[in-house]
């Protein structure tokens, strides 16, 4: 669990980096604010454990955090990615729940805004547009879900490697991201050894730069040509449910 950092705000210079809560009129906002503590993301550090109760939510700031789930025998496989654009723990809490949906780890460092559960139940309750913005992150989580499936079935582990690099490229809204190469196997479910030979392929091609576990993607056309046709699907679908909600 990330270790939660109070930090003192002026409320009328609140401006969130996270697009959920900056698309929140002022007031608002500022009813939140008291209740908001900055926390960093630690890279790898587990958020959430499959059965463990929520006891808050994170709203990503920088950074980006991936929904695994797991098997029996422990193996992992990766079905979702959490930037800015959303917050962790939100879905559940919205679908009637108050466990995680799976396995939430950092992928990418970087920072949050946590609030505890029983504030932001109460938020949900007093703003009709938080509790809107929370429904279309939920949603846009729902589309990587169930994308998620096809995906594993049909594509190669390389098309779904040049898709989760995009999609990271696009959480970090940088070509260039911290991202170690245990964890990128543990979002394909496949041993590290794969994930070495299939950079290698990609850095040799062009595509991306892969030094001491920072890459650069190099060429972003040729690596969406690279990744299957899910990367498109999932981005245009949930930019387009966001847009609705945050605009």
């Amino acid at each position: 669990m990330s270790i939660r950092v109070a930090t003192s705000r002026d409320s009328k210079g609140f401006e969130p980096h996270n697009r959920l809560l900056a698309a929140l009129p002022g007031r608002d906002l500022q009813s939140l604010q008291p209740h908001i503590e900055a926390a960093p993301l630690a890279r790898g550090g587990v958020l959430f454990e499959v059965g463990e109760p929520l006891t808050q939510v994170y709203f990503v700031e920088t950074g980006v955090v991936s929904l695994l789930t797991a098997s029996e025998n422990r193996a992992t496989v990766g079905v979702a990615l959490v930037g800015r654009e959303g917050a962790v723990g939100v879905s559940s809490l919205l679908l009637g729940g108050d466990t995680p949906l799976g396995r939430y780890q950092v992928l990418v460092p970087g920072s949050a805004l946590t609030m505890e559960v029983p504030a932001f139940r109460r938020a949900l309750r007093q703003s009709p547009k938080l509790r809107m913005a929370c429904e279309a992150c939920t949603r846009a989580l729902l589309v990587q879900l169930l994308q998620a499936v096809p995906c594993t079935r049909l594509h190669t582990v390389e098309q779904r490697c040049a898709r989760w690099l995009l999609m990271c490229a696009d959480r970090t809204e940088d070509e260039r991201f911290e991202l170690t190469q245990e964890h990128l196997a543990e979002m394909l479910g496949v041993p590290q050894s794969t994930v070495n030979a299939i950079a290698g392929t990609l850095q040799q091609a062009g595509l991306i730069r892969y030094h001491r576990d920072a890459i650069t993607v190099c060429d972003r056309r040729g690596l969406e040509t690279a990744a299957c046709e899910c990367y498109r699907i999932v981005r245009d679908r949930c930019e387009r449910l966001l847009a609705r909600a945050f605009d």
